[in-house]
């Protein structure tokens, strides 16, 4: 079912000329794997933040057939810095401190330029440290979180956190994610993810085809240079013991009267 998602999605951007992206787990499980990485279970693409926002345009003005766009643009309390795109007619079950109503889905990240003043970019990098952990641990269950989280931060932190409305944290992360759009900084990442990455603006570049399971969908002009900013040695297997998906979720059919 992702995978007719991503199918969906890559034939509504080529016919609205909007540019993305594979990134992370599936970019890396296509180029090294031709489809997804045996041991994950998601799908990820990237876009430039101007297409990112045409893309909420492109769905409020056409027909996407059981497909859903999530994303703080379309839903006030929505909990991630970024967009999923869900078929409606599966439910997934996460560990969220608030259940959030999804389908099957792809994640979509919005690319953004760091600043050209090597200063501001390192202040800008530390603050969104600070704040992709705040948000993380806003919308974690505290179950879910106590892996990666301290403990402390689970018990005092959270409770803190959901003093201020989820709209205002998801908004200051994203605005300060876009300080550099107006400079003429020459590295682009995406900012709002998991982790902070940035490669030169040109690693990116036009799109090119890459095989993705039976799909052939679009990635980086130089997908190596891509990975090799996102993960360093990206063509070395990780230990065997960490070949697991990192996620927690199941997925299932909604039931219709």
């Amino acid at each position: 079912m992702q995978v007719e998602v991503l199918a969906a999605f890559d034939s509504l951007c080529r016919a609205h000329r909007l540019t993305y992206y594979l990134a992370y787990g599936t970019l890396l499980g296509a180029v090294r794997h031709g489809g997804y990485i045996p041991w994950d279970d998601d799908i990820d693409v990237m876009m430039p933040r101007a297409d990112y926002d045409r893309l909420h345009k492109v769905f409020r003005s056409v027909v996407t057939a059981s497909l859903i766009l999530g994303s703080p643009k379309t839903q006030r309390d929505w909990p991630f810095p970024y967009a999923k795109i869900s078929n409606d007619r599966t439910e997934l079950l996460e560990p969220l401190e608030e259940p959030l109503a999804l389908g099957v889905n792809l994640d979509v990240f919005p690319l953004d330029t760091l600043p050209a003043s090597r200063l501001v970019a390192t202040v800008q990098t530390r603050a969104l440290r600070l704040l992709r952990w705040a948000v993380e641990l806003r919308y974690i269950a505290a179950a879910g979180g106590a892996g990666w989280h301290h403990p402390l931060a689970i018990t005092i932190g959270k409770p803190l956190l959901h003093r201020v409305p989820v709209w205002v944290l998801v908004g200051t992360f994203t605005r300060l994610a876009q300080l550099g759009s107006a400079s003429s900084g020459s590295r682009q990442g995406v900012r709002v993810g998991s982790f902070d990455w940035s490669t030169p603006a040109g690693d990116l570049g036009s799109p090119v085809e890459l095989g993705f399971e039976s799909l052939r969908v679009l990635g980086p002009a130089e997908p190596a240079h891509v990975l090799t900013a996102m993960y360093g040695e990206y063509q070395q297997l990780p230990p065997e013991p960490e070949q697991q998906s990192h996620h927690a979720f199941t997925a299932v059919w909604r039931t219709t009267n």
